[in-house]
């Protein structure tokens, strides 16, 4: 699927490719904190020698604020054991977020923390969270930390697989940077990747890929 989305792109000019930048950019520039959805998955971001980098304590240091004012009935930690890494990204969000009185103090008397701890990337850190939600018997309803780059692509990852979902961005403030124009370009490449799979895979109605992505 990944040449098929090359070529996508390539047949529509590149204009594809603006247009998912164009979303990714909104999205990171106006999102705010919502919260309708009692059950919150934070997703899980590579670590740096069992770490959590820049980015992911910006996800972890959001819940510690909100947790204590909106408290949420569960928190999911998403993401697995990468490259030469020996904790899951979850359990090291566990150990960042348990070395906060504020956090520990607001969660003990209302939030159950769930460890989801097998993912490698964000399709399957949605897969696994959707599969824990359904064996308990929870609905489908939930809200979204990321970096605000990452956003729409779990917001559109995670309609696909029937979530209603909300938003909670990790910055308080966004500005525009190289680093984040590259990022966002990234996000528009994975998007039109996604979209571009998704709609042939239904086209063909090739169930191997469904599978996969939804």
């Amino acid at each position: 699927m990944l040449s098929l989305s090359m070529l996508w792109a390539l047949g529509t000019l590149g204009l594809i490719i603006v247009w998912y930048v164009m979303k990714v950019y909104q999205v990171a520039k106006t999102a705010q904190p919502t919260f309708q959805h009692e059950i919150w998955i934070l997703f899980g971001k590579q670590l740096n020698k069992n770490q959590p980098d820049t980015e992911f304590k910006q996800r972890l240091n959001t819940v510690i604020d909100w947790l204590p004012i909106e408290k949420p009935k569960c928190l999911i930690l998403q993401g697995g054991i990468i490259c030469k890494n020996t904790l899951s990204e979850a359990q090291a969000g566990q150990a960042y977020l348990f070395n906060s009185s504020k956090f520990i103090s607001a969660y003990r008397d209302t939030t159950s923390l769930i460890l989801e701890d097998r993912s490698k990337n964000t399709l399957q850190n949605l897969k696994y969270t959707r599969e824990y939600l359904q064996q308990t018997k929870l609905p489908l309803n939930v809200t979204l930390i990321s970096n605000r780059y990452h956003l729409l692509r779990c917001s559109v990852m995670a309609k696909n697989m029937g979530f209603s979902t909300r938003c909670l961005p990790a910055e308080k403030e966004w500005h525009l940077n190289l680093t984040q124009v590259y990022k966002i370009l990234l996000e528009a490449f994975f998007l039109n990747w996604y979209c571009t799979g998704r709609f042939v895979s239904q086209l063909l109605n090739n169930e191997k890929i469904l599978h996969k992505i939804r």
